[in-house]
């Protein structure tokens, strides 16, 4: 009887930590400039690689990073909250860095039990392109 105890103690403390580390998603916009545009839509976010892929000049209005548990959390998350921030600044588009996660089994294993120690990071900078306003317009219906 008191394995059977035992075992629902472990599995409640399993249960919390596990619950625990589903925090989700964190997002750190820092402004690059004191203008202000007005909003966009996340669905007119275009992505680029590199700066060199940007097909117009553009200005920089912010650095966007976002952060979340690698064992709970998926690239997908982390680009929709990048795009999202960029659209509140007034951006187009975004030049993005790769996702970087925790690849140690050991820092997955401490997440699991909630030792924050395993992360995904993406991060991007969030420019407006004003010869691409018209692909904005139409992409976000305004």
């Amino acid at each position: 009887m008191s394995g059977s105890n035992a075992f629902k103690g472990i599995a409640l403390v399993w249960a919390l930590a596990v619950g625990s580390a589903c925090a989700g998603v964190k997002k750190t916009t820092t402004p690059l400039t004191s203008a202000t545009r007005p909003s966009t839509c996340a669905a007119a976010i275009a992505v680029y690689n590199r700066r060199g892929d940007v097909p117009y000049d553009y200005y920089e209005l912010a650095w966007i990073e976002a952060t979340g548990n690698s064992v709970w959390t998926t690239d997908n998350q982390l680009q929709t909250q990048i795009r999202n921030g960029a659209a509140k600044v007034g951006a187009n588009a975004v030049i993005v860095n790769p996702v970087v996660q925790s690849k140690s089994t050991v820092k997955i294993l401490g997440e699991a039990v909630g030792a924050n120690s395993a992360t995904a990071k993406a991060s991007a900078l969030a420019i407006y392109m004003p010869g691409d306003a018209a692909r904005v317009r139409q992409a976000c219906g305004t």
